[in-house]
């Protein structure tokens, strides 16, 4: 059946006419119509990217609740609980939904699993904090490259910015993250 529709589609009688090469990638495609330029797998990335901007706002509406996002500690210099518990849970949900891969996850909570070994290990914070900061500039380039969402990159980068000393980020920081990666374990694909 197929060798039907393809024959028919080369001589112009379904579909878009014959094969063309994608603008995009450059991959062979067969157009659903005579207009189209890209591929399916481009044509979702174009889309996908042009609709991302309000769709990351939607995805990240659990944050309307929370303006200061994130301020890890109470008036009494405790973290907060939700940063353990709903916060974190969103979080993996909106990681889960965007197909974020374990391997992504990891490489970024490894990172900065090694920093916070490094200041137990008696390391100054004004030592560490460029390796933390690190972890922006990776974020950026793996989702300008469509490796990682951008509601991650989202969640890095604001995180990052409030890691400014070592309670921030010891007490605050990694304690969020690592309740992330708890309540992803199930829904993250690998």
């Amino acid at each position: 059946m197929p060798d039907i529709r393809n024959a028919m589609r080369n001589a112009g009688l379904g579909g878009g006419g014959p094969e063309r090469r994608c603008e995009k990638c450059g991959k062979m495609f067969i157009p659903k119509d005579t207009r189209h330029r890209h591929c399916d797998d481009c044509f979702a990335k174009v889309r996908d990217h042009q609709r991302g901007s309000n769709a990351a706002r939607r995805r990240l509406d659990f944050l309307l609740g929370h303006p200061d996002y994130p301020a890890y500690f109470d008036n009494d210099g405790i973290l907060k609980c939700e940063y353990l518990t709903d916060l974190a849970e969103n979080w993996a949900k909106v990681f889960g939904e965007r197909r974020l891969t374990t391997h992504q996850l990891r490489a970024f909570y490894g990172h900065a699993k090694r920093q916070q070994a490094a200041l137990e290990a008696g390391r100054s914070f004004r030592e560490i904090y460029p390796e933390i900061c690190k972890l922006k500039a990776f974020a950026a380039e793996r989702a300008d490259k469509e490796k990682i969402p951008a509601e991650f990159k989202e969640f890095i980068c604001r995180n990052v910015d409030k890691a400014t000393d070592q309670k921030a980020f010891l007490s605050g920081f990694m304690e969020h993250f690592q309740a992330i990666v708890a309540y992803c374990a199930g829904t993250l694909k690998y």
